[in-house]
């Protein structure tokens, strides 16, 4: 293979490509931290021992590399005291009773830091199926990782990410907008799995998923074997998860219901139904407001103007329009203007009073020439 038949990475990211909100690393309740992650990373495709503690930790770190994400190679680094600190606050029971790290011969250390450690290694192991329009590849988790070996409680965690898999992360094709501290406080990895999956539904313009129980299974990891029937499906796995979930609807951002529905005698598929909290649609429409306004200062950069957010006179310009023509509408005039705007492409106006009176100028000697109402 040539240096031209091998795929290159291209890390330009268009201004509307989704980020992160909030800090990893500080609760907030006005402003949570919230990661978007593509749905192939959160549902069927993730091969490994990838438990409860692992799922948090991976968007933890994938929160606080976001930054760098685009520089293939570069080594991220984050504070193992910063780690334990949320973990002891949201999910201490996830550290179990202090992890068993070999570490050499003879020597196995006991502490929460190696948990984490654990932790790490598993997600070096543990890969991933991508793909796009035009690749399709596979990427662990985490492509390496290193930590202090005498400072494992108050050192630091060097990773790094797969280039493939940065890339996938930062343009994804579809993507479920994760809440960090929110996960990190869940118990049950079914109910972690479960989120993440649901929450790539919550905006949808109709929020319901109905998975086949099979396929389910699949998802949540449920063991061989284990919870075949409907029954015991339900509650041993599916009801304690949904509880917990809505348990804290504000903090998850929806609600969610759920039925079986039976092909004949038997439970085949599962409906899930999701619904934004009020908050949710509060903050919703807010950010959309301000992706709207950020859209429209990129267009002006450029010299394009948003079709969705014509130029209008002022006061004053109006006031000038009535005394040089009086009797006639100002609104009708405006709305010829603005229509004359787009259809010659919206171009960012410098002086939209000075344009609005030489086109109303213009208007009205066209109409004397006409016959009509003179200037």
């Amino acid at each position: 293979m040539t240096d031209t038949d091998s795929p290159q990475l291209n890390f330009d990211l268009p201004e509307n490509a989704p980020r992160p909100t909030g800090d990893p690393w500080s609760v907030s309740s006005t402003k949570p931290a919230s990661v978007p992650v593509p749905l192939p990373v959160v549902m069927v495709r993730v091969e490994g021992s990838y438990t409860a503690l692992d799922r948090k930790l991976w968007l933890l770190l994938l929160h606080h590399a976001w930054d760098n994400l685009d520089k293939p190679g570069h080594i991220h680094e984050a504070h193992i005291a910063d780690v334990l600190r949320l973990f002891r606050q949201f999910g201490r029971r996830d550290l179990g009773s202090r992890g068993a790290l070999e570490t050499g011969k003879r020597t196995v250390e006991q502490s929460e830091a190696a948990a984490i450690w654990q932790s790490v290694r598993r997600l070096v192991k543990t890969t991933v199926d991508w793909e796009d329009e035009e690749y399709q590849g596979i990427s662990a988790l985490l492509a390496s990782a290193m930590t202090n070996k005498a400072q494992r409680e108050s050192g630091r965690i060097y990773y790094t990410f797969s280039p493939q898999l940065a890339k996938n992360v930062l343009l994804p094709r579809s993507f479920a907008r994760l809440r960090t501290h929110f996960i990190m406080g869940l118990r049950s990895k079914y109910a972690i799995t479960l989120y993440e999956i649901l929450e790539g539904y919550v905006n949808r313009r109709e929020p319901v998923a109905i998975v086949p129980i099979d396929e389910l299974h699949r998802w949540l990891k449920v063991p061989e074997n284990s919870y075949r029937d409907w029954r015991e499906l339900k509650k041993r796995v599916i009801a304690p998860a949904v509880d917990e979930i809505n348990k804290d609807a504000d903090a998850a951002g929806f609600s969610v219901s759920y039925e079986g529905i039976r092909d004949g005698k038997a439970f085949s598929r599962i409906k899930f139904t999701v619904e934004k909290t009020g908050s949710r649609e509060a903050r919703d429409s807010m950010l959309g407001r301000k992706a709207k306004i950020q859209k429209r200062r990129a267009k002006a950069i450029v010299g394009l103007a948003d079709p969705d957010n014509p130029p209008m006179p002022s006061g004053d310009a109006l006031d000038l329009f009535r005394r040089q023509w009086p009797g006639n509408d100002p609104y009708e005039v405006v709305s010829r203007f603005q229509d004359k705007w787009r259809a010659a492409g919206c171009a960012v106006l410098r002086s939209p009073d000075g344009a609005f009176m030489k086109f109303a100028e213009g208007m009205f000697k066209a109409r004397a020439k006409k016959g009509g109402l003179a200037a």
